[in-house]
This record gives structure tokens, C-alpha cells and sequence, in this order.
């Protein structure tokens, strides 16, 4: 479930709510990568003389999204109406600390399809970031399963623009021929995941995995065009459930294929 902010005041605190959100994402992101190997190190694999478990991933899958309220609005004007189920395309990297903790974040963005009308392209797209906490199960040397938590940041957009067949008379005549709307939230992420290796079980062979849960939106903004705040806006989230395809490992293996040494 989510909340609307409607106050100009209101909204003004939580665009700069949502852009300290993403500020702390990407100082995340950092931190993850950086974290210091000696400390994931501890543990069982340390204690066998293994590398520690950093890895990163490519993901591809579908994210269901709230879009009904903005799809009503949509159509009551004559516009075209998106799916509920986008497109998602995405990365992201994790490390196991002291075992079991996992630690990770990820990018995904979300697409429709872009649909013509009347001379215009409408494009509806996204994306958001999340860190995550998760505990790693190993019940097989090469299968891995991990519950997962995670917090984040993220935003819809609606662009409306020309499809590319304008004169330059139109465009001297209707010289707004374009707009981008966006909206922005906080996100709770709930899920789970599965990761089989390829290969030397904790080696660094292909990995192929599914991640599948559902995402919270927390908090949305007003829409806004621009640096302008819209008042009267539809209801937009990227709430719903997601389950996405993941792949890992692959330049190793293509490596250990052609008898490189990663």
C-alpha cells in the first residue's frame, strides 16, 4: 500500500526524501563493492582456504506494476493504456559474509513498449535500485537458495513525444509537442532466489538463477513535469510481483572455455 502527497509543502519534503533515498542507494552500492575481502573472508570459507563469495549478474524477467488509476486517466483522454506487466532488464552483485550473511545490490529498469497516437509517441518506462540483506543456504555443493529483504528507491516515467513524421511548420505551430512525467517513490522488496553453479562448486563457472517476489511502494511524490509539481495526478507504483532469469559467471566460463585464466 502506498500514500499520495498532495501539499505543494508536502511534496517538496519528499522529493527531497526520495533524492536522500537515492543518494544513500548509491553510497550503498559503494560500500557493497567495497567492502573489504578480509571481512568476507570469515567464516567456513575462509577457514577452507576459498575465495569468498562476490559475485555479480545480468537479470532479465516481468515486473508487475500498479498502473490502473494512471491507465483510467490515460484512456479517459483518448491515450493509450500500458500493461501492468513490464519489461524488466537489470544487474546486480552480492557478497556472502561470514558464511550466511548475504549482502547485495541491484539495478533494474522497467519497459513497455512505446504506442503511437495522433502524430505522438507515448513511451511509459522506470527503474529503481535496492540493497538487500538475505541469509545464504547451500542445500548441495552447487544449488544455493537465500530469502531476501531489501529497501530502495525508484520512479515512473511518461514521456509523450513526436513520433518523427513532424514538419518544421508543425512544430512552428504546436511548438509543445512534448512532455516527460515522473513520479517517484520508496520500495520495500520481499523475495527469494535460487542460484545453481556450474562447473567447481564455489568456482567461478556459470551461474544460472531465479529471483522471484514482490515489491512494496512505501511513499510516492506528486507527479512533476519538469521541476514543476502536478497536482491532480493518477495513482502510478511499481507495487506488484516480479520474478526475473539470472545469469552470472558467464566471462569466467567463456574464459575456462578458451583456456584463459580469469
Amino acid at each position: 500500500m502506498y500514500w499520495k502527497t498532495s501539499p505543494a509543502r508536502s511534496s517538496a519534503c519528499l522529493r527531497s526524501l526520495l533524492l536522500s533515498a537515492q543518494a544513500l542507494l548509491f553510497g550503498g552500492l559503494l560500500l557493497v563493492a567495497a567492502t573489504s575481502p578480509a571481512i568476507a573472508q570469515d567464516g567456513p570459507a575462509a577457514d577452507a582456504g576459498e575465495r569468498p563469495e562476490e559475485r555479480s549478474y545480468v537479470a532479465i524477467g516481468v515486473s508487475g506494476t500498479d498502473l490502473g488509476p494512471l491507465n483510467d486517466r490515460l484512456s479517459a483522454n483518448s491515450y493509450p493504456t500500458f500493461s501492468t506487466e513490464l519489461l524488466s532488464i537489470g544487474g546486480g552483485t552480492y557478497r556472502v559474509v561470514a558464511g550466511r550473511i548475504l549482502l547485495g545490490a541491484e539495478l533494474n529498469g522497467l519497459l513497455a513498449p512505446s504506442q503511437g497516437f495522433e502524430g505522438r509517441d507515448v513511451f511509459l518506462g522506470g527503474g529503481y535500485g535496492l540493497l538487500s540483506l538475505g541469509y545464504w543456504i547451500e542445500p548441495t555443493p552447487r544449488l544455493r537458495a537465500f530469502p531476501t529483504a531489501g529497501v530502495g528507491a525508484g520512479g515512473l516515467l511518461l514521456n509523450i513525444g513526436d513520433d518523427g513524421s513532424a514538419h518544421f511548420d508543425d512544430v512552428l505551430a504546436d511548438p509543445n509537442r512534448s512532455a516527460t512525467l515522473s513520479t517517484g517513490s520508496l520500495l520495500v522488496s520481499l523475495g527469494a532466489g535460487l542460484e545453481y553453479q556450474f562447473g567447481t562448486p564455489g568456482g567461478d563457472g556459470l551461474r544460472l538463477g531465479l529471483r522471484g517476489g514482490y515489491l512494496l511502494s512505501a511513499l510516492s511524490s506528486d507527479w512533476q513535469l519538469g521541476q514543476s509539481r502536478l497536482g491532480g495526478g493518477p495513482d502510478a507504483s511499481m507495487q506488484g510481483p516480479f520474478l526475473r532469469l539470472t545469469v552470472g559467471g558467464v566471462r569466467a566460463a567463456l574464459g575456462d572455455a578458451t583456456g584463459d585464466k580469469q
